[in-house]
């Protein structure tokens, strides 16, 4: 049995920040720092606390269109290509998961995922990996989560999955370093080393 590699997508195979800021700053007003801030946590949770939830719709109308414009970053799609010969790799997001598949498969990365969950499957991170872990039969301990945010590496440590932080998304290295992550990298190039590094450990 193959382990599992969890990908986030946004911030972590593509850069979104820019123009996902600029959708919910639109929607409703809010500063870059409190953006950043939500994700510290669940983001559903925390468009909640903000009674914000009702703008979801809007923003991933815009988001959609955005996201056509973007390409993934580049040594990532090349180590997902790698990756995938020798583990089964999953997108777990926050964002709905069609164009999440649409933009894999206009840049010809659809193929290498064996799942995507989205919001639209489930808003709770944690809960998506425990369907994988049962779907896929493996140990909390057997898989790893490559994120770029406080939030998701806390919802991995929930269910038992340890997380390897990537400094190009949405937090800086300061905010990942709270949530004491198997390993935090800030080169692209280092992350198949560091799955590896993981497996073997």
């Amino acid at each position: 049995m193959k382990n599992l590699i969890f990908f986030d997508f946004d911030g972590v195979i593509v850069d979104t920040f820019s123009f996902c800021y600029e959708i919910s700053n639109s929607l409703a007003p809010v500063s870059e720092d409190s953006y950043r801030a939500r994700f510290e946590g669940n983001i559903n949770h925390a468009l909640a606390k903000a009674n914000q939830k009702s703008n979801s719709s809007q923003f991933f109308d815009a988001y959609t269109l955005r996201l056509r414009d973007c390409s993934p970053h580049k040594e990532i799609a090349e180590a997902i290509k790698a990756l995938s010969l020798n583990y089964v790799l999953i997108i777990i997001s926050s964002t709905i998961s069609s164009p999440i598949a649409s933009f894999l498969e206009t840049h010809g990365l659809r193929s290498y995922f064996q799942e995507i969950l989205g919001n639209d499957i489930e808003k709770d991170k944690t809960k998506k990996m425990q369907m994988m872990l049962s779907k896929y039969s493996t140990e909390p301990t057997e898989d790893i989560f490559i994120t770029d945010t406080l939030g998701d590496i806390e919802e991995g440590k929930k269910c038992g999955v340890k997380s390897i932080a990537v400094t190009w998304g949405y937090h800086p290295i300061e905010t990942l370093k709270k949530g004491e992550p198997y390993k935090i990298i800030s080169e692209q190039h280092e992350l198949i080393d560091a799955i590896k590094e993981y497996f073997i450990d």
